[in-house]
Parts: structure tokens; sequence; C-alpha cells
């Protein structure tokens, strides 16, 4: 499941026409091809793309997409992208499923590695890769841990001092919590339209949902949210 439906204002003019995913990154790959290609690498036969801004670009490009990694592509329409959090546009595309499943955030850029420690990591309803390596602000999304190795909190607002690493983007599902997540993110984006998706994982956290995580803070990543983080992954070295 990679979420691809906002525009990205930060990237001003750039993603005028196109979602943020179709940001051209590597030798004529967008940020998009790498997510699949990681995704097939990793086993996924069958990606569902919840789409909004843009969204007719990125279905010109489908066919192509899915011959180059050989991937059977499913466009999920949100038609309230521009007023709803991405707590709904995730809500909306795993909306009937309950096979397990990776969930992608659409302006991040991996190594498939990541995504191959999440499919290895011992089961649990929910596992999060975690950067634990890179230095932490105010606008990264921020973890805290217990002793037990489980989710306590994750949230923009924790103290980057004592946080325990940054949740960079990528996460796996088991199918049999699949509901529950979903009965989550339904309530994190009717009550405030400010607040994200992981706030779904903090909240099953505190009702007892062991939420496990996999530390990939040594891996090349990047989220792409400016500029400036553009052509900072176009000069980021990645594997094929």
């Amino acid at each position: 499941m990679v979420l691809c439906a906002g525009r990205g204002m930060r990237l001003g003019d750039l993603t005028t026409t196109i979602p943020k995913t179709m940001l051209e990154v590597d030798g004529g790959w967008t940020i998009l091809d790498r997510s699949l290609a990681a995704l097939a690498k990793a086993g996924a036969a069958r990606v569902s793309l919840v789409v909004g801004h843009g969204a007719d670009a990125l279905e010109r490009r489908a066919a192509e997409m899915e011959s180059r990694h050989s991937v059977t592509l499913t466009l999920v329409h949100n038609s309230h992208h521009a007023s709803r959090n991405n707590a709904y546009s995730l809500a909306l595309g795993l909306e009937g499923r309950r096979e397990d499943l990776f969930v992608v955030n659409g302006d991040t850029l991996f190594e498939a590695e990541a995504l191959e420690r999440l499919a290895d990591a011992p089961p649990a309803p929910v596992t999060l890769a975690i950067d634990r390596v890179k230095l932490l602000g105010e606008e990264e999304m921020k973890t805290h841990f217990g002793a037990d190795g489980h989710l306590q909190a994750i949230s923009k607002r924790l103290d980057p001092a004592t946080a325990h690493g940054e949740y960079i983007g990528l996460a796996r599902v088991d199918g049999s919590h699949v509901s529950d997540l979903v009965t989550a993110l339904d309530g994190v984006w009717t009550r405030d339209p400010s607040l994200f998706y992981e706030d779904a994982f903090g909240d099953l956290a505190v009702t007892g949902v062991a939420i496990s995580m996999v530390d990939v803070g040594d891996l090349p990543w990047i989220e792409v949210d400016t500029p400036g983080d553009l052509e900072r992954a176009r000069m980021m070295s990645w594997h094929s």
C-alpha cells in the first residue's frame, strides 16, 4: 500500500500537475518507481496506490510501471485528499483488506533492504522501520519504545532529546490486525485534521497492541518534502 495522494505544497511548481511521488530522482526513475522496485524485490506482486492530486498523471504511467516492475497496480482514488489527512488515505486504501501488507509513504526514498528487514522481523501486529541514528529535530516523526521493545508513543511533538528514533514511513501490518488499524485511523481523521496516520499507531499502542520495530538507521533513505530534499535525493547513491 503506497500513499500517493498528496501534492507536497513545499515543492512549489514542481508538483503543480503531478503528485510528488512522480518526481524523477534517479536515471529517469521516479520516487514511486523506486518504491515499486523495492516492493517487488521484497515479494509483493500486487500494490495498491492511494491517489489524489495529479492522479491522471500517475494513471498515464501505470501500465509502464506495471511492466517495468512486474507488479499489478490498483489505484484507490481519494477525492478528499485536499481536506482530510493521510489517516483517511490509509483507511481508504485498507478498506476490505485482510492480508499481510506493507505501508509505504509515497514521498520516501529507501533501499529494498529496509523492506526485507521488515519482512524478516518476528511476527507482530505492526512493525515499524525506525532510524535510530539520525539526529532528530522538530519535524521528524519521533518514537518512544519501552523496555519490551514495543511502541509507547509516536509523534512529531515528542522531545527530540529523549526520542528513540524516527519512523521513516515504512511499516508491516499483520492481516489479522488490519481492521483494528482501520478503526484507529477512522478515529484519527475524524477527530483532528492536523493529525497523521502515525497517530493511529500510537492509539493502538495505548490499547495494548504490540507494535514492534526494526532499525534501518544504517541504510540510506530520505523523505522528499522540499526542493532541497529532492536535490539531495538525486545526489544519493541508490542500489538497483
